[in-house]
């Protein structure tokens, strides 16, 4: 490892400063760990990846009867997206969430486009609930982070000074506004820590969680999209010198960063939430992985990694 190393207050006016063993809300990095879930119980054969959500869902609108749990895993569903609409503050059950939005037109034909949508990942949490028979939450407990010994990632919970957790700013040094955390649920609700997130990546990167067959599906591009407005296309057509053009596979985006004049391949996915901000990538060609987890939710996380593909990836290319 060539750096673990924490920066800044994890709460300024208690003087408590960030360590790599602070826990920080991940959010929508929350959704690779939906989507293992998903994956282990397709491995467990109690569901496919290419089922129609409807089977699980009661009372399921027509719009949703050709919608798959791939469209939700990919973003291609075409649902819109509840967290732009749904108030913050507003405790919800799975059930009240997609309540919310289960009566509004799609903002597109399943599987045609790709839209970002928190949505998608929501439903995939109640899925998770009614084919475990467990909570959300509980199901991830003992599927990932008990077997993982992921002892400091976990489904967070609204008190503001839980013990090891760093508090959000949304500025130097203005507390965030508040958020119920049941409301961004399989979106984005996990805290983790630098040093967890960096175990949990080892295990996918070294094939030594899940199948093979579950890992090469997550990181294989299930759909890309190549001018930034969600059209879709094939992976071999999105050039690397095209802006806007990347894949996404299950919780993860696919893609290239330029890096000097080359362009280099790498795996990531962001996060934000209210007074947080959060970075996992990962370069395979390199095997050099970059953890950024911090608790200002203004944070420009694009800096750290110009400034480690100048100075950690540009040297090995």
């Amino acid at each position: 490892m060539l750096l673990d190393k924490g920066y800044g207050w994890a709460d300024q006016s208690q003087r408590l400063p960030n360590r790599p063993s602070t826990r920080f809300r991940i959010a929508s990095v929350t959704k690779q760990f939906t989507a293992m879930a998903i994956l282990l119980l397709q491995e467990q054969g109690k569901l496919r990846v290419q089922d129609p959500i409807c089977l699980y869902i009661s009372g399921c609108p027509a719009t949703w009867k050709t919608i798959t749990i791939q469209h939700l895993l990919t973003h291609t569903s075409g649902i819109p997206d509840y967290v732009t609409t749904f108030p913050p503050q507003q405790a919800a059950t799975p059930a009240e969430l997609i309540a919310a939005f289960e009566s509004k037109p799609l903002d597109f034909a399943p599987g045609t486009k790709w839209r970002y949508s928190n949505s998608g990942y929501a439903i995939l949490g109640s899925i998770i609930e009614k084919v475990s028979g467990e909570s959300y939450s509980a199901f991830l407990q003992q599927a990932i982070f008990q077997v993982l010994h992921l002892s400091n990632t976990g489904y967070d919970q609204n008190s503001p000074s839980l013990p090891g957790h760093a508090t959000g700013y949304k500025q130097p040094w203005v507390k965030a506004d508040y958020i119920d955390m049941s409301v961004p649920y399989a979106a984005g609700t996990l805290y983790s820590t630098v040093d967890d997130l960096f175990r949990w990546d080892q295990a996918l990167f070294n094939r030594k969680f899940a199948s093979g067959e579950s890992v090469q599906q997550m990181f294989t591009p299930q759909v890309t999209a190549c001018d930034g407005q969600g059209t879709l296309c094939a992976a071999s057509d999105c050039d690397a010198q095209r802006i806007n053009c990347y894949s996404y596979g299950y919780g993860w985006f696919l893609g290239q960063f330029p890096v000097g004049g080359p362009y280099v391949r790498a795996t990531w996915h962001p996060g934000g939430i209210q007074g947080f901000a959060s970075l996992n990538l990962y370069y395979p060609d390199q095997e050099i992985t970059l953890i950024v987890l911090s608790n200002l939710e203004s944070f420009n996380w694009t800096l750290i990694t110009e400034d480690v593909q100048t100075n950690f990836i540009q040297p090995l290319i």
